[in-house]
Protein backbone atom coordinates (compact mmCIF):
# COMPACT_ATOMS: atom_id res chain seq x y z
CA UNK A 1 0.00 0.00 0.00
CA UNK A 2 1.39 3.33 -1.03
CA UNK A 3 1.40 6.39 1.22
CA UNK A 4 -0.60 9.22 -0.41
CA UNK A 5 1.30 12.31 -1.46
CA UNK A 6 1.32 15.37 0.82
CA UNK A 7 -1.41 17.22 -1.11
CA UNK A 8 -3.77 14.26 -0.76
CA UNK A 9 -2.96 13.88 2.94
CA UNK A 10 -3.61 17.58 3.56
CA UNK A 11 -6.91 17.43 1.69
CA UNK A 12 -8.05 14.31 3.56
CA UNK A 13 -7.01 15.79 6.88
CA UNK A 14 -9.06 18.93 6.16
CA UNK A 15 -12.09 16.78 5.31
CA UNK A 16 -11.66 14.73 8.49
CA UNK A 17 -11.43 17.88 10.61
CA UNK A 18 -14.61 19.25 9.02
CA UNK A 19 -16.42 15.95 9.62
CA UNK A 20 -15.28 15.96 13.26
CA UNK A 21 -16.52 19.53 13.67
CA UNK A 22 -19.91 18.60 12.21
CA UNK A 23 -20.19 15.50 14.40
CA UNK A 24 -19.33 17.57 17.48
CA UNK A 25 -22.14 19.99 16.55
CA UNK A 26 -24.61 17.11 16.20
CA UNK A 27 -23.51 15.67 19.54
CA UNK A 28 -24.11 19.05 21.20
CA UNK A 29 -27.57 19.22 19.60
CA UNK A 30 -28.38 15.71 20.84
CA UNK A 31 -27.13 16.56 24.35
CA UNK A 32 -29.41 19.61 24.43
CA UNK A 33 -32.38 17.57 23.19
CA UNK A 34 -31.68 14.90 25.80
CA UNK A 35 -31.56 17.53 28.56
CA UNK A 36 -34.93 18.96 27.45
CA UNK A 37 -36.49 15.48 27.33
CA UNK A 38 -35.14 14.65 30.78
CA UNK A 39 -36.56 17.90 32.17
CA UNK A 40 -39.95 17.16 30.59
CA UNK A 41 -39.92 13.69 32.14
CA UNK A 42 -39.05 15.12 35.57
CA UNK A 43 -41.88 17.63 35.23
CA UNK A 44 -44.34 14.85 34.29
CA UNK A 45 -43.26 12.85 37.32
CA UNK A 46 -43.73 15.90 39.56
CA UNK A 47 -47.26 16.45 38.23
CA UNK A 48 -48.14 12.77 38.70
CA UNK A 49 -46.67 12.72 42.22
CA UNK A 50 -48.49 15.92 43.19
CA UNK A 51 -51.79 14.65 41.78
CA UNK A 52 -51.92 17.30 39.08
CA UNK A 53 -51.95 14.88 36.20
CA UNK A 54 -55.46 14.70 34.74
CA UNK A 55 -54.86 11.69 32.51
CA UNK A 56 -55.18 8.28 34.11
CA UNK A 57 -52.23 5.94 33.61
CA UNK A 58 -53.46 2.49 32.61
CA UNK A 59 -51.54 -0.76 32.57
CA UNK A 60 -51.18 -2.68 29.34
CA UNK A 61 -53.53 -5.66 28.93
CA UNK A 62 -50.47 -7.86 28.38
CA UNK A 63 -49.21 -7.35 31.93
Amino acid sequence: MEIPNEETRVRHLAKMRELNRRMDKHIIDLDELNARLEENLREQRRRIFNGGETQQITASSNE
